[in-house]
């Protein structure tokens, strides 16, 4: 039985050949052959000219087959080749017997429309709140996009056989099917493998305390809280408390740069450092040499770079947006603009040792919950159902 996956993800191509940019990828893709036989992956594509090492190679020989589409960046560009990927979506339903889209995703959502018209069983996976996004888009431009690609959601978890959210609770207020006798189930995306677990942290005994935050691009002025984080900083500072914050990410429109010059401006640039993208072992070793996680954010589905830091031992400090609120207690929760509360929260981990260990402890034993072999079996009993409803 062959299984349609599309997803908002990018393949490399180099040399006339496709290529996952990491392991980790193609793990992640392979969850899917434990169940089905077959996988077409519908995902857009990125031309390069040299061939990394690291890439790992998409053999159309294998179970997994991939289905090339358009790439792009932003709603600008996939205005663009908004005609060359609906030419390209209209057959990749064909020979495929149910699907799974990963939403919200532009290029998931058109499939969705393909998939319908097929009128094969298909399941959703809900892996971020796009009504969260809508809220906290700060443009009317973005405001509109964001509702639109919220209610393209909905329609399509209304009209689903199955149903996944990345949270146990908060998504499944909004997204659920109306499908009768629908399945349901709620499992991260994320693969947390016992050999990446650390332990509860006892107090450092440093001068200067390292704040660990993660993600996929570094952003001037985006919705990460990179501004935010260093302005937190900032007034640490000025309390006489001086930490060191390490941001890992890709660069993204010159945001190093400007989030440079931002820290320059406020007197703390020797404090602020980017140490680009991480991989799996990396990350790892980023994480065992941080001292605590800090992660401003306007949206989420539930982000698993705070699991992997919760992993780690390391205390937590987000935003109560999104599933973040099943992750951390109310008191680590800062909303996005209250930098002063922000700094005041850091303040109070890297000054008392009773309420670091008690995070730390907390957080650690929380996230045992998502360990790799307990998702993985909630995955395989969902993938398993959708299997069954084959026509």
């Amino acid at each position: 039985m062959k299984l349609l996956l599309v997803c908002d993800d990018t393949i490399i191509s180099c040399e006339g050949k496709y290529y996952f940019p990491s392991q980790e990828r193609y793990d992640f893709y392979c969850r899917y052959l434990r169940v089905f036989e077959e996988l077409r992956l519908g995902a857009r594509v990125e031309y390069q000219q040299k061939l990394n090492q690291a890439w790992i190679p998409i053999t159309c020989e294998s179970r997994l087959e991939y289905y090339p589409l358009p790439s792009f960046h932003g709603p600008k560009e996939y205005l663009r080749q908004y005609l060359a990927t609906g030419k390209i979506m209209r057959h990749i339903v064909d020979g495929c017997d149910a699907a799974v889209l990963r939403l919200p995703s532009t290029v998931a959502q058109r499939a969705y429309r393909q998939v319908r018209k097929a009128g094969i069983p298909y399941a959703v996976e809900v892996v971020f709140d796009s009504y969260d996004g809508y809220k906290s888009a700060t443009k009317l431009s973005l405001r509109i996009i964001y509702y639109i690609i919220y209610r393209q959601l909905v329609d399509a978890c209304r009209n689903a056989d199955g149903v996944s959210c990345v949270t146990e609770h908060y998504l499944q207020r909004r997204y659920f099917s109306t499908k009768p006798n629908a399945f349901t189930s709620h499992y991260s995306s994320l693969a947390l493998d016992k050999s990446f677990y650390g332990a509860a942290r006892t107090f450092p005994q440093k001068k200067e305390f390292v704040i660990a935050h993660t993600a996929k691009q570094v952003m001037f002025k985006g919705r990460k809280g990179h501004n935010e984080l260093i302005q937190a900083a900032k007034l640490l500072k000025d309390q006489g408390i001086y930490v060191q914050v390490h941001f890992a990410g890709n660069d993204y429109n010159d945001g190093i740069r400007q989030l440079t010059e931002f820290a320059e401006s406020l007197g703390v640039a020797e404090q602020i450092h980017f140490v680009g993208f991480l991989n799996r072992s990396e990350l790892s070793d980023f994480l065992d040499k941080s001292d605590l996680y800090v992660l401003p954010t306007k949206a989420e589905g539930l982000p698993r770079v705070i699991i992997e830091a919760m992993a780690k031992g390391l205390p937590c400090i987000t935003t109560p947006v999104s599933g973040n609120p099943e992750l951390l207690p109310e008191h680590f929760l800062v909303d996005y603009d209250d930098v002063q509360t922000l700094a005041n929260r850091i303040a109070e981990l890297v000054t008392s040792e009773q309420c670091y260990e008690k995070a730390s402890l907390d957080n650690f034993q929380q996230s045992r919950k998502y360990e790799a072999s307990l998702l993985q079996k909630r995955r395989d009993e969902f993938y398993t159902e959708l299997k069954s409803r084959k026509k």
